[in-house]
């Protein structure tokens, strides 16, 4: 392993006993992979193929039992997700030093240099489809994520940053504003979200998406706003920060050919798309900000997305 930079440290694992575990041989050293900015990732060689384990470093063993469960259920419905693999005797969750591992199947295949409509018709598709195939789906171990809360927080907080006082106002008039449409959005259909769709989270052969992964974010609530996530990466991604109303035109038409939106989906996705910006940004500025140097609140591209794409105008004549 000395010739490999680990980025995050090793996984300090002895991998051939590990593996065995699994019913697989070592068959080589361990490499890491780079992808992911929670978890420590190592690609190892076996006598059944190559696979991925991967320690999460943040995230708690209940969440990602969670996570194991709604990975398996939707490789069996044919969902292009690599389906952890079980070990032979004890749980499918190991342990290391108190983080949760999983073992993977390695999947070939290149991230996408960009995100084209082409590519955002398919991101469309492959969310509608894990909204159908998760489906009715419950299980208390996905969290919730408690959106207003978050947003209260930030209204009430001392964060010390240039701009600070009107990221704080915008908060509280957001909550204010949007009240009752809040509560028309909670109440849309609901299931578990990727949550974290982007296009570094795809792996692509050609034109054909091969795998979606990193469903560290998983949580449970209203369908559309996976729709919003992805389409606020989409706009951080731009030079501008402005959503290009191609790409969201092509998403939602991707998600419609396997789930038709209902006209209050419709509706609400402005809104959505807005509030996904304005967590993200209050939550970056509340609890990752203070340990980073950045001296305003302009330092976060989440806030800048969210004042460039305010009031939805990419997604409101979908």
């Amino acid at each position: 392993m000395s010739g490999h930079v680990w980025p995050k440290g090793t996984l300090g694992l002895n991998y051939p006993k590990f593996l065995q575990r699994y019913g697989l041989e070592a068959r080589g050293e361990p490499a890491p992979l780079t992808g992911g900015e929670d978890n420590r990732l190592a690609r190892i060689a076996t006598d059944r193929g190559d696979v991925v384990i991967r320690e999460y470093l943040h995230s708690r063993h209940r969440k990602v039992s969670a996570e194991v469960a709604l990975l398996e259920h939707l490789a069996d419905g044919g969902f292009p997700t690599p389906k952890p693999i079980h070990p032979l005797l004890g749980e499918r969750v190991a342990l290391l030093a108190g983080n949760p591992v999983v073992v993977f199947p390695f999947v070939s295949g290149a991230v996408p240099e960009a995100m084209t409509e082409a590519l955002a018709v398919r991101c469309g598709a492959l969310l509608a489809r894990m909204h159908t195939v998760t489906a009715g789906w419950a299980d208390e171990r996905i969290p919730v994520i408690d959106r207003r809360g978050i947003l209260e927080q930030a209204a009430a907080s001392d964060v010390k940053l240039a701009g600070a006082r009107f990221w704080r106002v915008e908060a509280r008039g957001f909550l204010e504003r949007h009240a009752a449409a809040l509560e028309r959005l909670a109440a849309l259909p609901s299931g578990p979200l990727h949550h974290d769709l982007h296009r570094q989270n795809l792996l692509v052969d050609g034109d054909e998406v091969v795998a979606v992964l990193d469903f560290d974010e998983l949580n449970h609530g209203p369908l559309v706003l996976d729709l919003a996530r992805w389409c606020h990466y989409a706009a951080v991604e731009q030079e501008d920060l402005r959503l290009p109303a191609g790409l969201a035109a092509a998403l939602v038409a991707g998600y419609e050919r396997v789930r038709p939106l209902s006209a209050a989906e419709r509706e609400l996705l402005p809104l959505a798309f807005d509030l996904v910006g304005i967590v993200d940004a209050s939550s970056f500025l509340m609890w990752a900000a203070p340990y980073l140097d950045i001296e305003s609140v302009g330092g976060c591209r989440s806030w800048k997305a969210y004042l460039a794409n305010r009031g939805g105008a990419a997604l409101t004549p979908l």
